[in-house]
């Protein structure tokens, strides 16, 4: 008897049998509206990683509007964490919690966020506001070349937000990024194709989100949050008795997070007679434990998992389930930021270190 995979976690508080069920790598609610170019076929960014060519120069940035004795301070979340190897869809993202930040503002707050890398590689700010937080991600135009060094000094202490609110904290973070990993999903053969560096290493069968069910699998680009190892999975997350036809309840092996709604690509082995040739889970990308195996000692958080061959397109959102960013292109992304391209030479902030 077929049966659909267990696709969704529980939430992040509950812990089973001393299996803890891990909190969402974006630190978000699922919202946001899918990009108006989220399929994979018209996500330019997908091409392969390069510094952006030729000259860049940069717009300058105004003085920040400080306001000191603000009566509200707001202390924003960073990502990624000082000190990590992320993957190259990884971006730069700062979220104000239910906060809003003039738009009127954003250019000098924009100049108090130095970016600096080695190799220079070019990028910019993107603002986005979603179920009441204020967003802000960079990026390169395409991927992360391997190995960049990545250094954000975030002068923000003091900083007005908005009327009397500011910002909290100067901080600076600095993390590395890895390998090239990409791997395409196609829905359509139901296979999974790994490319390193640009090499491929391997094509693994699988099976996605059951379409004629309602259950697809988000198309378009998509990062992984969080490496979550043992997930314990439940039906009825996303409202379905675990004694229904569909529903399901149990433990899965060499999780890696795709969206915080609970997208997963994971082991799968109650569905082994389906990996290659129909697709039948809620929305997972589900393979063989060794498959699996094999692919999660391989991967970072910020690996690109790029999904195509939808016959009913679910376009993975922009903001607010995971990074949706790179289904926006690069001019659209640009219409996004308040200063426009940044050329990777951050000036000296005076920022004072900590995470």
């Amino acid at each position: 008897m077929r049966r659909l995979s267990r696709c969704v976690g529980l939430p992040a508080a509950l812990a089973l049998a001393g299996m803890a069920v891990t909190g969402c790598g974006g630190g978000a609610e699922a919202e946001g509206k899918p990009g108006r170019k989220a399929s994979s076929s018209s996500a330019p960014a997908a091409s392969p990683a390069s510094p952006s060519p030729g000259p860049v120069t940069e717009k300058p940035a105004p003085p920040a509007k400080m306001l000191p004795g603000a009566a509200r301070t707001v202390r924003p979340e960073m990502a990624p964490a000082n000190g990590e190897k992320v993957g190259v869809g990884q971006p730069i993202a700062l979220v104000f919690k239910q906060q809003k930040v003039s738009k009127e503002l954003r250019a000098g707050i924009e100049g108090r966020l130095k970016v600096s890398t080695s190799p220079k590689v070019a990028g910019a700010w993107h603002w986005n506001e979603t179920k009441g937080d204020t967003r802000v991600h960079f990026r390169p135009e395409k991927y992360w070349p391997a190995g960049t060094k990545v250094t954000l000094d975030a002068g923000l202490a003091g900083v007005q937000l908005a009327e009397g609110t500011a910002a909290a904290g100067d901080r600076t973070v600095s993390f590395t990024v890895g390998d090239s990993m990409v791997s395409t999903v196609d829905l359509k053969a139901r296979k999974l194709t790994v490319v390193r560096n640009g090499k491929t290493l391997r094509t693994i069968p699988v099976s996605g989100g059951d379409e004629s069910k309602g259950f697809g699998t988000r198309e378009g680009i998509k990062t992984i949050l969080a490496k979550e190892g043992r997930v314990v999975m439940d039906s009825l997350s996303i409202g379905i008795p675990r004694n229904h036809p569909d529903g399901f309840y149990g433990s899965y092996d060499f999780s890696m997070r795709e969206t915080v709604s609970g997208e997963y690509v994971h082991a799968a082995p109650d569905n082994a007679e389906s990996f290659g040739k129909e697709n039948v889970s809620h929305g997972c990308i589900g393979m063989s434990t060794e498959d699996a195996k094999w692919l999660y000692g391989l991967s970072l958080k910020g690996d690109v998992v790029q999904v195509t061959g939808s016959t009913k397109p679910k376009p993975m959102d922009r903001f607010g389930n995971g990074y949706g960013d790179w289904n926006i292109d690069w001019q659209e992304w640009l219409e996004g930021s308040a200063l426009g391209i940044r050329t990777g030479v951050g000036a000296g902030a005076g920022v004072g270190a900590g995470a």
